[in-house]
């Protein structure tokens, strides 16, 4: 009579055990997957920009806080204002965890704005985290006619461009489009990098949108000595720069509240600064390890540094948090969206 309770007793004790060591075991087959592989971070820019070198300094730390610690590479798929690469991680790479999209902030958008060739649905892909949330500034080369943001009302002002779905595409793009100003867009530079080439040799006037931490860290001179005008900050918010403290914010220039709306749906997009992805059907045991990892990167100290001293502010979103944004977007009213797409949309496009 005894052995019956023992044995229950027994399989009781067994069953809690594999309950509190489930979690582990869990754990235990994300490393066991991930150990001795190798994970590529597919950039949809060129080498050298900004998202190419968030990207590179990534990788360095990245493996350290993944279980499995497996080796990290960088690869280059620019085209499409990152559409391409969106496209291929979306549709192609293997969907098992092993192919991560560093791609251009206005991706996480482009289902919103219907975009040509776009072949992805962002409310399907699953959010890693973005590393900053950044601020774009409208710049003059201080050959330029223009002095202030007033003067892109009064001057044409030539800009360049890297492809029509990008930020210093985009933004110019819709401020023509809402309040009137008058920027003239040459494309077909293959990133901000030839852009900042072009000003110099005089080829174009100066750029509709550039990150504020790029100009700080790649040309601080240009700051310094007053070879360019930074004539309006684009974001949400006003940066606590010194330099930009007399530089007007777009928010503060709309003129009635459906303009505001128009812009807060555009410069969420800044809050997205360095979206990173991996496509539907990654188990959700790995996209978990994934977004971890990813902010425990971001609070690293080695990487931190190193980022300070290559990348500039580290401001991250976690990957949830991108979802939430990203879902709150999409659930706006269809007026105020329409009015956001009309507003990006290339002129005699459909």
């Amino acid at each position: 009579m005894e052995t019956v309770p023992s044995r229950r007793a027994l399989v009781c004790a067994w069953s809690c055990a594999l309950a509190l060591t489930a979690p582990s075991a869990h754990a235990q087959s994300v490393a066991d997957f991930y150990q001795g592989k190798t994970i590529t971070i597919l950039v949809g820019s060129d080498v050298g920009g900004g998202y190419d070198f968030t990207a590179r300094t990534l990788a360095h730390y990245f493996p350290r806080h993944l279980p499995g610690h497996p080796s990290v590479i960088v690869q280059n798929k620019p085209g499409a204002s990152s559409i391409l690469a969106a496209n291929y991680v979306y549709e192609i790479a293997p969907k098992d965890g092993t192919v991560i999209a560093a791609v251009q902030r206005p991706i996480p958008f482009q289902t919103l704005f219907g975009d040509t060739g776009v072949r992805f649905d962002v409310r399907k892909m699953q959010w890693l985290g973005s590393s900053t949330n950044e601020l774009g500034v409208v710049v003059a080369w201080h050959t330029a006619p223009q002095r202030t943001f007033d003067d892109l009302f009064k001057f044409e002002m030539v800009v360049g461009g890297t492809g029509p779905a990008t930020d210093p595409e985009l933004f110019p793009r819709a401020m023509n489009h809402v309040l009137g100003t008058r920027f003239r867009i040459v494309s077909g530079y293959p990133g901000q990098a030839q852009v900042a080439l072009a000003m110099e040799r005089g080829e174009i006037q100066g750029s509709g949108n550039w990150s504020f931490s790029d100009i700080e860290k790649g040309h601080p001179d240009w700051i310094a000595d007053k070879k360019i005008r930074i004539l309006l900050q684009l974001g949400l918010t006003k940066s606590p720069s010194p330099v930009l403290r007399d530089v007007p914010l777009v928010m503060d220039i709309a003129r009635n509240p459906a303009e505001r709306q128009v812009f807060e749906v555009l410069m969420g997009m800044k809050a997205l600064g360095r979206p990173y992805f991996v496509a539907p059907g990654v188990p959700k045991d790995r996209v978990d390890a994934l977004r971890a990892a990813f902010m425990a990167t971001m609070n690293d100290p080695d990487f931190l540094d190193e980022a300070k001293r290559l990348l500039g502010p580290i401001d991250p979103i976690s990957g949830a948090d991108m979802q939430e944004i990203i879902a709150k977007v999409y659930a706006l009213p269809p007026e105020i969206i329409a009015t956001a797409r009309a507003a990006v949309r290339i002129p005699g496009s459909n």
